[in-house]
């Protein structure tokens, strides 16, 4: 090869090279993980939420109409199916569901002075009609609506006469209708924001955007949206298993034995924030230090698992696991695994992400 074209070919080498080191490496892509988390997590779990709520007040109108031991079991079933649900989406704690006390309307906890129960229970013997009218429902206290009274109304003592016809029962079977009325109008009107003009925000972040003025923001949202759930299940729901938690005075979903379920839900629903709908999808990430977190999160994504495992071994065996002693045996490596997952989880994602956020505000931390 001639002198000149070897010095020509090794200076476009040596400047190749040079160009590719001052090149920064691409980062963390946040505009696919927000269309991946809209179409893949965000989406398919408030539309479940919906047709599961519509389901639950289809059949407490089915009870109401016609009382029987069947109604009130297929109602009780679809409840226990709504509940989960919701716990599976409850993690994207941010968004529509935020408005209008969307949140504490579906599930009122902590609820240090028992304000559920007491206020559930004089709602039905004062047995006025106005209370359960649904414009008046959806404004009344948080204490009165969703899961919580539902637990106390439909599950509570008492509500086994849901099963018989007879005006004893009849006020009570209206209120729990309007609570599932009530869950469904929330259902509904969260999954259409998703679908509508919120759902544009999120895509679409810009100048224009009050919402999110940048890509990053919407990844922000959905890192602070792990973490905090993280904190909400450890601190608050399973507060009966943690010696450092806040104690509430009521337990979660007590008439239902629901709170255990609910509360693997949840964790199935922080899994699909890092699992490969989420964060941890292939194509998000392209530097060593990206696939180096990712592979982090993987042992995350184990940590969850174990707290699954300790959790569906504790509800096999008894129904009501947080309040028996052999049961809550199984419990204990549920909260360290939980604790890790919140830990590592918040390590990774932010060497993912390349962002950080604050303390957790749950335990003074």
């Amino acid at each position: 090869m001639h002198a000149g074209v070897r010095q020509a070919a090794s200076l476009a080498i040596i400047l190749s090279a040079f160009v590719a080191a001052a090149t920064p490496a691409a980062a963390f892509d946040d505009a696919t993980l927000a269309r991946q988390s809209y179409e893949k997590i965000i989406l398919p779990g408030y539309a479940r939420f919906d047709e599961a709520a519509h389901a639950l007040a289809e059949k407490t109108s089915a009870l109401c109409a016609s009382p029987s031991v069947d109604a009130l079991a297929a109602a009780r079933g679809a409840a226990r199916t709504a509940i989960i649900v919701w716990g599976r989406i409850e993690p994207i704690r941010f968004g529509p569901i935020t408005q209008k006390q969307r949140l504490d309307r579906l599930l009122f906890f902590p609820d240090a002075h028992g304000f559920t129960a007491k206020q559930t229970a004089r709602l039905l013997a004062k047995q006025d009609e106005a209370d359960i009218d649904p414009a008046k429902l959806a404004g009344a206290s948080v204490a009165v609506q969703g899961f919580g009274a539902l637990d106390v109304a439909l599950f509570g003592h008492g509500s086994d006469e849901l099963a018989t016809p007879g005006s004893k029962s009849a006020f009570r079977c209206r209120y729990v209708n309007a609570l599932a009325l009530d869950i469904a109008e929330i259902a509904r009107a969260t999954l259409a924001q998703w679908q509508g003009d919120y759902g544009r925000l999120w895509l679409h972040p810009g100048d224009e955007n009050k919402t999110y003025l940048a890509d990053k923001e919407t990844t922000q949202a959905l890192y602070r949206a792990y973490i905090t759930q993280l904190e909400v299940l450890r601190l608050q729901r399973l507060a009966a298993l943690d010696s450092n938690a806040k104690k509430t005075a009521t337990a979660l979903l007590p008439n239902s034995n629901l709170a255990l379920p609910f509360v693997l839900a949840g964790i199935e629903g922080e899994r699909d924030i890092i699992g490969e709908d989420g964060f941890s999808a292939p194509d998000l990430s392209s530097t060593e230090k990206e696939v180096d977190a990712v592979a982090l999160l993987g042992s995350v994504v184990t940590d969850l698992g174990f707290a699954l495992r300790a959790g569906e071994a504790a509800v096999a065996m008894s129904p009501d696991p947080l309040n028996d002693p052999a049961a809550r045996e199984r419990l204990t490596p549920l909260l360290l695994s939980l604790k890790n997952a919140e830990d590592i989880g918040r390590a990774a994602l932010g060497q993912l992400t390349g962002q950080t956020l604050g303390f957790n505000s749950l335990d003074g931390d």
